[in-house]
């Protein structure tokens, strides 16, 4: 009897325990296949990510104007059947500008994410493998750089090096990566003490195997969902950098530099300014949507 009322008791200790257990990778994979808490912001933040995307990849092939074409004789730039938008203050068709500049805002995108992966994921993994000194020092050059702000850092590069979307967005995405490090660093340390952790360490699997294998797959998911909530943040620099005039170089689209070109001439073509805003605002929801609904998914709630 003493044996029955004692696993009854226990019971509730073990659900506890099991519902406060982190999701195994393969649990989180689940129920992202199958969109499990998604939740319908996700779903249409993740279908307007995926058509910019498409977009950003067949501009070309396209049936629109040539955003580059210049027709300086054009003296109303109001919207027209052959320019559904109107144009520019330079006679350039505004839609397909506005579409080709999905190209220029996912690249600076790209490259800012790529620089903070690249550099944060190995930073975060040392410093929660190793511990002691190696962590001690790698948090204290992460706080340090996470002391500088990214845009402003990023407008000293472009004015030593000159402007470009490549130097501007890698050192965007530099200075972000400290975030991820610590992020990474936060979720490898539990993992690292995890049972099955401890098995293959008894079993004499290698170090790297294990971390590359066990360790890094299930600390992740925080890391993902972080790096498409910056995904939209990166999408407002680009922009605000071309504004600037410090992103793409002209005449290349660019959503921030068709804003800072056009609002001169506001009350002649408002869709000019207004659509390539439009374009900012819905990217960066969509991106920001988007890695909401993968928080609720890989993240346990």
């Amino acid at each position: 009897m003493r044996n029955k009322v004692a696993s009854y008791s226990a019971a509730p200790l073990i659900a506890s325990a099991e519902a406060r257990a982190p999701l195994s990778w393969a649990k989180r994979k689940k129920r992202l296949v199958r969109g499990e808490k998604l939740g319908a912001s996700g779903v249409i933040g993740l279908t307007i990510v995926c058509l910019l995307l498409i977009v950003s990849v067949l501009a070309r092939w396209l049936p629109i104007a040539n955003p580059l074409a210049q027709n300086l004789h054009l003296l109303d730039a109001r919207p027209s059947a052959s320019h559904w938008l109107g144009t520019d203050l330079v006679g350039r068709d505004v839609f397909s500008r506005t579409i080709y500049g999905c190209q220029s805002a996912f690249e600076g995108v790209a490259i800012a994410v790529g620089a903070m992966l690249a550099l944060g994921i190995p930073w975060g993994l040392a410093a929660g493998l190793f511990g002691g000194v190696v962590d001690e020092v790698l948090m204290r050059a992460a706080d340090a750089l996470l002391s500088i702000p990214p845009l402003i850092l990023a407008i000293g590069v472009v004015a030593a090096v000159g402007p470009s979307i490549v130097h501007s967005m890698l050192t965007v995405g530099v200075i972000s990566s400290p975030g991820i490090a610590r992020l990474l660093r936060s979720s490898v340390l539990p993992v690292r003490r995890a049972q099955f952790v401890l098995v293959a360490q008894s079993l004499g699997v290698g170090r790297t195997r294990i971390a590359m294998r066990h360790i890094l797959p299930n600390a992740m998911a925080p890391v993902i969902v972080q790096t498409v909530a910056a995904a939209s943040q990166f999408l407002i620099v680009e922009a605000a950098l071309g504004f600037l005039g410090l992103g793409v170089a002209p005449p290349a689209p660019s959503w921030g530099q068709d804003m800072a070109n056009a609002y001169s001439f506001f009350t002649a073509n408002p869709a000019a300014t207004v659509v390539p805003g439009l374009a900012i605002t819905v990217g960066a929801w969509s991106l920001s949507a988007f890695g909401e609904g993968l928080r609720r998914v890989l993240v346990r709630e």
